[in-house]
């Protein structure tokens, strides 16, 4: 039996995917800050490493779930008939298909690059 509702879930996984977004920042921050200048072959040796690449590919994951779960949040309040008429159906679709396009070419632009 499940009693979190449907809003409860979104709200915790949008809510562990910003932690993730965050802890992965400063990750990196750690890195630029603990790293004498910064160039190519440094930053190249850095992404090398497995765990950087994994760390970074859940990264892009968590922030394709993020955009994805709250993208919808606002469309389904926001582009709805009651705001635009017959007309909100087309822009919550419209909306919905842009936002899937652009996390799906971050996604595999970022996967084909980290791997």
């Amino acid at each position: 039996m499940n009693k979190l509702g449907s809003g409860t879930k979104d709200f915790i996984i949008i809510r562990v995917c910003a932690v993730l977004i965050l802890l992965y920042s400063i990750y990196l921050a750690a890195f630029f800050m603990s790293t004498n200048g910064v160039n190519y072959k440094v930053w190249s040796s850095f992404f090398q490493s497995p765990l950087n690449k994994v760390l970074t590919s859940a990264f892009f994951l968590a922030f394709a779930i993020h955009t994805w779960r709250g993208t919808w949040a606002i469309a389904s309040d926001y582009l709805t008939p009651k705001f635009f008429g017959n007309f909100g159906k087309y822009a919550y679709l419209t909306f919905r298909l842009f936002v899937a396009a652009v996390i799906a070419l971050v996604l595999t632009w970022s996967f084909f690059i980290i791997w």
